[in-house]
C-alpha cells in the first residue's frame, strides 16, 4: 500500500465562503449553499483517503474528472482519469515512519459549481541517528468541480517548496 502526497491533498478541508452580488448583497437567484458543498469536497477527499488506504483504484477514478489534469513538480502534465490514476498509483510510498501533514491555506467556493482548496503539504521524516526530523514541504492547488456523478478534482498541482535550514514549517 503507497502513501503519497497526491493521495493526501483533499483529506483535510474545512472553511465557509459567502456569495455575494456585484453590490456585496445576497440575492435570493445567487444564493450558494456553501457549507453543503464544503462537505461534499470534504467526502470527496475521505474518498481520496479511502481509496489510498484500501488500494482500489476504480475508487480512485471515481474521484478525478474524465479530463482532469495533474500536474506533479518537476513532471509534465498528466492528463486525463485513466492516467493520472496509473501515475499517482506509481508514485514511490513515502519513507518509513514519516508523517504527512496537510494545511489548508484557503478554501474557496467560487460557485455552485467550482471550489479550490490551497495550502502547504508537511512531510516529517525521522532520519537514522539524527537528532531532529527533516521536513519538506510541498504547496499544492487542487481545482474541483462539480460533475453529473458529483464533486471531482479537475486539476490538481504540486509543487516543491524551498525548505531553508529544513524548519519545520
Amino acid at each position: 500500500m503507497k502513501k503519497n502526497i497526491g493521495f493526501i491533498l483533499l483529506t483535510c478541508v474545512l472553511g465557509i465562503v459567502g456569495c455575494k452580488n456585484q453590490n456585496g448583497k445576497s440575492t435570493d437567484h445567487n444564493k450558494i449553499d456553501t457549507a453543503a458543498i464544503l462537505r461534499s469536497i470534504d467526502s470527496l477527499g475521505a474518498v481520496v483517503q479511502k481509496a489510498h488506504t484500501s488500494g482500489d483504484n476504480k475508487l480512485l477514478a471515481s474521484t478525478w474528472a474524465e479530463d482532469g489534469i495533474f500536474i506533479n513538480c518537476q513532471s509534465e502534465p498528466v492528463r486525463g482519469r485513466d492516467a493520472i490514476v496509473t501515475a499517482l498509483t506509481n508514485m514511490p510510498p513515502l519513507p518509513p515512519g514519516s508523517n504527512m501533514t496537510v494545511h489548508p491555506l484557503e478554501i474557496q467556493v467560487l460557485s455552485k459549481d467550482w471550489a479550490y482548496v490551497l495550502g502547504v503539504d508537511s512531510l516529517k521524516i525521522a532520519m537514522p541517528g539524527a537528532t531532529t526530523p527533516v521536513v519538506t514541504t510541498m504547496s499544492f492547488l487542487v481545482i474541483v468541480k462539480k460533475t453529473k456523478v458529483g464533486w471531482q478534482t479537475y486539476r490538481e498541482t504540486l509543487s516543491a517548496n524551498s525548505n531553508p535550514g529544513n524548519k519545520d514549517q
